[in-house]
């Protein structure tokens, strides 16, 4: 009997077609459905802030909803801009501008490099990747980006001209940077020459679930290192609201922001003010804070659910995983340097997984063991299955 027969035979539900996905990190019908009972009940805005919302222009994104960016992000109203859903297109905005324009403190060309700490965000590889730029790969300490690999590179490699993190809650791992950690980076930083871009992607600033470390919001510490001109923040509300209309925000300095304004007014003429109003009325009628404890109601459970399937693999030496206490992903590492045949014989049994390497620039693992798990959107029953396929297929293959 092979594995997937010995599985099946453990599970018969398997037998039936049902599909189990674990690849992105969805809200959840049930968190969407939340945020929907309270939207509707908001009244569409046309005018606000004495702007008509109807209209072209406001290319910085109306001032409430700067205000709703800064935040959400710990940073000045007049050095935040929001624009439409993705914080992900803003971001390649930025490096196109960098690129075409340039900002005062940082220019793309076809030889630049950027460290890329990994595990990481696949897209955000993937968006490198296309611009051409060679990426480095830079393991994670336990809090943050191993300084001492990124000295190294500093000192002996050209041509490295900035940085991509995710540092609160790290899309997958979990990492939240120690401000000892940010402030060791910045550092490094500074005592290059000045064509370096920090691209700081704080999709989960807020998204804590568990008590998680303070930090000191990344605008003070660059402020210490002369480093404003060099900081690009993003976020979004996409995983706050409704990930399909959202609104995103950049915050970096005004020289950064107006660089980046009139890059991109040969793009759009303004952004869709209204959905930015809407947010603005929303959060009237329920705070941020508020709205992440309702959000909390539903990802803890699906999080603790997780975090007891992949117990059963660390306690038993099949593995390490993460431990975060917040966002949206866990990461696990297999101990046998297999992930491509774990993940191959669970697309056999109907669970879906991102492809081995994805979490790695170029989707390359060196060690072959890291997996991305994106908990939050199937249901509590579905998720608990689609864990039991996973753990199983660990098992059989140890």
């Amino acid at each position: 009997m092979n594995i997937l027969e010995q599985i099946r035979k453990e599970h018969p539900w398997l037998e039936t077609n049902k599909v189990y996905d674990l690849r992105r990190g969805k809200p959840s019908n049930l968190q969407l459905n939340a945020t929907q009972s309270i939207l509707q009940a908001v009244e569409t805005p046309f005018f606000m802030d004495g702007i008509d919302l109807r209209n072209y222009g406001e290319p910085e994104g109306i001032p409430s909803a700067r205000a709703l960016g800064a935040e959400i992000l710990s940073t000045d109203t007049n050095e935040t801009i929001a624009l439409d859903n993705s914080s992900l297109t803003i971001m390649h905005q930025t490096l196109a501008c960098a690129y075409f324009l340039g900002f005062k403190s940082s220019k793309i060309t076809t030889t630049s490099r950027i460290l890329c700490p990994a595990p990481g965000y696949d897209r955000h590889f993937k968006l490198l990747e296309n611009f051409g730029i060679e990426m480095i790969v830079v393991p994670f300490q336990d809090d943050g980006p191993d300084l001492n690999v990124i000295e190294t590179i500093l000192k002996k490699e050209k041509n490295i001209h900035g940085i991509v993190c995710v540092p609160r809650h790290s899309n997958p791992t979990g990492h939240t940077y120690s401000d000892e950690n940010v402030r060791s980076m910045f550092e490094m930083f500074s005592a290059l020459n000045k064509n370096f871009m920090v691209l700081w992607d704080n999709a989960y600033a807020c998204h804590d679930l568990e008590k998680t470390i303070e930090q000191t919001n990344a605008t003070s510490l660059a402020k210490e290192f002369n480093l404003e001109d060099n900081l690009f923040q993003f976020g979004s509300t996409s995983k706050i609201t409704l990930a399909g209309s959202g609104i995103s925000f950049l915050s970096s300095s005004k020289n950064n922001l107006e660089a980046f304004i009139e890059y991109r007014n040969s793009l759009a003429v303004g952004p869709n003010k209204i959905n930015q109003g809407l947010h603005v009325e929303y959060f009237k009628k329920i705070p941020i804070k508020q709205q992440m404890l309702k959000m909390k109601e539903f990802l803890l459970p699906k999080f603790e659910i997780t975090k007891n399937y992949l117990t059963t693999l660390t306690e038993n030496s099949l593995g390490s995983s993460s431990d975060p206490t917040g966002g949206y992903f866990f990461s696990y590492d297999s101990n046998k340097s297999n992930c491509h045949e774990i993940i191959n014989i669970c697309k056999e049994l109907n669970l879906k997984l991102l492809p081995a390497g994805s979490s790695f620039p170029y989707n390359n693992d060196p060690d072959n063991k890291n997996i991305r798990i994106a908990p939050s959107f199937p249901e509590n029953d579905e998720l608990e299955k689609s864990m039991k396929i996973l753990i199983s297929v660990v098992k059989h293959l140890n």
